[in-house]
């Protein structure tokens, strides 16, 4: 698959991105594919970190590029990140199917959700003959955050939002992102190795 990100005045313009998607506003259907092609992947892989489960991300995510399509007169054309807006319409959607879902109506049930993290195939940190030991250390490290501070620093460093962006998906305050991934990168550096976290960091 492929994946994508954008909203809100005041947010970084991606000037490549913003243009696709005035284009795609008036029914460029070759704009519509770009953008599509630029970020589904990534949707995809955030997608499956939330939740897991395969045939759910990719029906959310037909469902978003189709109701994107078809609802695109209605759209507006300030949206000034499109990676940003793409990931907090499927966050969304993934909340709400999930909440539809009577395995996760029970609040018990709900609060147990993780955000699982792993490191996508297609992009491996580490290219040499250690790299599946340095990968397991990497995610024994991820796994010792909680799943907020996990999405945070997904968010943050592998998927490059800013700190007011992963506020806005996580329906955060700004200082409470700022905090909980400065906690997160603590636990971090007690946990992997520093040349690992500077990896990780510098995505």
């Amino acid at each position: 698959m492929n994946t994508g990100k954008a909203h809100k005045s005041g947010l970084r313009v991606v000037t490549s991105h913003s243009s696709l998607w005035g284009r795609f506003l008036q029914g460029d259907r070759h704009a519509f594919a770009e953008i599509y092609d630029a970020h589904i992947d990534d949707l995809f892989h955030y997608g499956m970190h939330f939740c897991q489960e395969k045939e759910r991300v990719k029906d959310c995510l037909q469902d978003l590029f189709q109701d994107l399509w078809i609802s695109r007169e209605h759209l507006s054309a300030d949206i000034q990140n499109v990676r940003y807006y793409l990931i907090s319409s499927l966050r969304r959607r993934l909340l709400r199917a999930l909440r539809k879902d009577r395995r996760y109506q029970h609040r018990e049930s709900w609060e147990a959700f993780e955000f699982e993290y792993t490191l996508p195939l297609e992009n491996q940190l580490i290219l040499d003959e250690t790299a599946e030991e340095q990968k397991r250390l990497l995610q024994q490290g991820l796994a010792g955050l909680t799943r907020r501070q996990r999405e945070a620093i997904y968010l943050r460093f592998f998927q490059n939002l800013n700190y007011q962006e992963v506020a806005d998906i996580m329906s955060m305050q700004v200082d409470s992102v700022y905090n909980t991934i400065s906690k997160a990168i603590g636990i971090l550096k007690k946990n992997i190795s520093l040349p690992l976290l500077l990896l990780l960091l510098s995505r």
